[in-house]
């Protein structure tokens, strides 16, 4: 594996590069990730209702986006099909595992039937109920890394014929492809985001001040949904917003912090500890719905639905067990910060 730490930005976008070459990862780019999965969290202890407008439209697809930013073409399927079962199959395998078990105890304690919970989780996808909350959003991701793996070998027009169709159909069924198995059926609509992410990393090196342009981007991103021009996007409940405005809202916002965050993110030492924090950012994902009944203020059941699994990750990652807790490789003290 490569050196720790990370190229400076530059025009080139060298971060992007760099993740995408397998060798090192960008600080930058990490800082995107520890960001969403935060705002994932404050969504969830805070409500739908109070947070829509400030992070439903970008909170889950930068994940989506950020995979399309950092793709690596010309990748077989089936070696696209491993890499994503070791990233994404085994801790999504590990977690339904552990919050059942959580679940089944519960339910024994409380002296309840959970049995509907728990078939709701193994079904997975958008009627997965507590503490199954988010396990959604992880097969979905897998799902439509696949399917845009599967896209690359179409010609260029067959390709976004293919993902303009998936988005339409993400508006006219949303909510009944977010109610298949898994949720399987919402990875069409969702290409959309991968191939978007994939388009910016190509304009990257055009940006002369990417810092202004990302600002801009986010003003201007704000001010449409703020003013109730674009609506939010809840891709688990099939809801992708105002036709097109809601989705190039999302692909705004997600370039526009990759893009401040290559200019405010510095090399070095924060650098690298923005790419550790992140590294565990799945376990996060997966673990912070069962603290979602904990007493307390909100910020309380926040800061212990964020730094409990934040913490149970970290432990995780200098362990055998990372690869099934985190998705990442194991890493210890005298182990490099690059991908696994």
């Amino acid at each position: 594996m490569g050196r720790r730490g990370e190229l400076r930005s530059s025009g080139g976008g060298p971060e992007g590069r760099a993740e995408r070459s397998g060798k090192e990862r960008s600080g930058a780019i990490d800082a995107v990730r520890l960001l969403s999965v935060v705002a994932i969290v404050a969504g969830h202890i805070w409500g739908y209702d109070n947070t829509a407008k400030l992070l439903y439209t970008w909170h889950v697809p930068v994940f989506f986006f950020l995979s399309g930013y950092l793709w690596k073409p010309g990748r077989a399927v089936g070696a696209e099909l491993r890499s994503r079962l070791r990233s994404l199959g085994r801790p999504y395998v590990a977690w339904l595992a552990i919050l059942t078990v959580c679940l089944v105890a519960f339910g024994i304690a409380a002296g309840e039937d959970v049995s509907g919970d728990v078939a709701a989780g193994l079904y997975g996808g958008a009627g997965a109920t507590q503490p199954y909350t988010t396990i959604w959003f992880v097969s979905v991701l897998f799902f439509a890394t696949l399917g845009y793996r599967l896209l690359e070998r179409l010609p260029g027009w067959a390709r976004w014929a293919a993902i303009l169709a998936g988005t339409a159909s993400g508006y006219l069924w949303g909510p009944e492809l977010a109610a298949t198995p898994l949720s399987v059926a919402s990875a069409v609509p969702c290409l959309v985001l991968l191939a978007a992410g994939a388009a910016c990393r190509s304009l990257r090196s055009s940006i002369a001040r990417p810092l202004l342009t990302g600002i801009a981007l986010l003003a201007a991103s704000a001010a449409l949904i703020l003013f109730d021009v674009s609506a939010p996007v809840d891709i688990k409940a099939g809801d992708y917003g105002t036709p097109v405005l809601s989705l190039l809202c999302a692909v705004a916002i997600s370039f526009a912090l990759v893009l401040v965050a290559e200019r405010v993110v510095p090399a070095g030492r924060v650098s690298r500890c923005l790419t550790w924090l992140a590294l565990p950012a799945l376990a996060v994902v997966f673990a912070h719905p069962l603290f979602f009944d904990v007493p307390g203020p909100r910020v309380v059941v926040f800061a212990v639905a964020f730094l409990v699994p934040l913490a149970v990750g970290l432990i995780g990652l200098r362990t055998p067990l990372s690869p099934w807790l985190t998705g990442q490789e194991r890493r210890g003290a005298d182990r490099s910060l690059s991908p696994s």
